[in-house]
């Protein structure tokens, strides 16, 4: 029996209106769609998909296989890992049985998501797998704000929230994204008054998602949910 292949689909930052069509054709076209859940089963990617999918009448997911996949909120390597093994078993079980799967997740598959971990060990399985890229949550911010992140020779760099050198990162030439801040909003915002960046932060709270908060002086941000992207122009 041939074996299925696994796609992973970027659906985009939140706003469901931004999943390219080749995502939505390939998900149309997989019987099994596999989404990501988090905290408490939470599952914010599936629920913008089954929006974009509720407000397009050719695309229909009814009888299709929904098969939910953990990636739990947390930085435990070992619980990581197990639930990366796990994932990539449900989903072998399906690839198996010769059925394509479309795996979702937020954003790109291309930036931090966690679909790639569990890409690697379907790989490693001998599957074939393919990436469908999606719009950036901070492509999608720095449009909200109507602002460019970068321009002529402006370098950008990415920066992980939770980096330990971020004060350094920040201090670089060029522009930066600060996805997801870790901490108190305070301290990053000390940190880039430390690097002399601060009047030229901003941040999208929620990008294109119900509750979406704009700030385009991160001066009169405060702490909020998950899903920030802040944007630092040179």
């Amino acid at each position: 029996m041939m074996k299925g292949t696994l796609y992973c689909i970027g659906v985009g930052p939140g706003d469901s209106e931004l999943i390219t069509v080749k995502a939505l054709k390939r998900i149309q076209a997989c019987p099994v769609l596999a989404a990501p859940q988090g905290r408490a089963g939470v599952g914010t990617a599936k629920d913008i998909l089954l929006q974009a999918v509720a407000a397009m009448a050719d695309v229909d997911l009814q009888g299709k296989d929904i098969l939910n996949i953990d990636f739990p909120m947390t930085r435990d390597e070992a619980a990581l890992a197990q639930a990366h093994a796990d994932g990539a078993a449900a989903l072998e079980a399906k690839l198996a049985a010769g059925l394509d799967v479309a795996l979702i997740t937020l954003g790109c598959p291309t930036i931090y998501a966690s679909s790639l971990y569990v890409q690697r060990i379907v790989e490693k399985h001998g599957y074939k797998t393919e990436i469908i890229p999606g719009v950036p949550s901070f492509c999608a911010a720095a449009a909200r704000l109507g602002r460019p992140l970068c321009e002529k020779d402006e370098t950008l760099t990415i920066i992980p929230g939770n980096r330990s050198d971020r004060w350094e990162l920040l201090a670089m030439d060029g522009s930066k994204v600060v996805m997801k801040p870790a901490g108190p909003l305070a301290d990053l915002k000390q940190d880039l008054a430390a690097a002399g960046r601060l009047d030229a932060a901003s941040m999208v709270e929620r990008c294109g998602m119900a509750g979406e908060k704009i700030y385009t002086s991160l001066k009169d941000a405060e702490d909020g949910p998950y899903f920030s992207v802040v944007l630092v122009k040179e």
